[in-house]
């Protein structure tokens, strides 16, 4: 049990750092976002590019709070299986 403890806590910390990786590249590509930000710049006080800018706004906090998640998963979920796979392992080590 403890063995694959630890093998779903390495891949709970791969496949999180995997999308945390995706998720920071569309952040960074985010040409939506630069777009509406540009136009909100050049025509300032108009509503329509304020909403726009709004949009495309929410849209890239999300995809930076999902790659901050996602990294977080991988490091508390793997740490936290691979933590209780270790215990496993020493309750049945003491029970032998």
């Amino acid at each position: 049990m403890s063995t694959y403890l630890k093998a779903m806590a390495v891949v709970v910390a791969i496949a999180g750092t995997l999308v945390g990786s995706a998720f920071l590249l569309r952040v960074l590509r985010d040409e939506a976002y630069a777009q509406a930000a540009m136009l909100r710049e050049r025509n300032s006080g108009n509503l329509l590019f304020e909403s726009e800018f709004r949009v495309a706004q929410a849209e890239h906090v999300f995809l930076a709070y999902s790659s901050i998640g996602s990294f977080l998963i991988a490091l508390i979920g793997g740490s936290l299986l691979w933590g209780v796979g270790e215990l496993h392992a020493k309750l049945d080590r003491r029970a032998s």
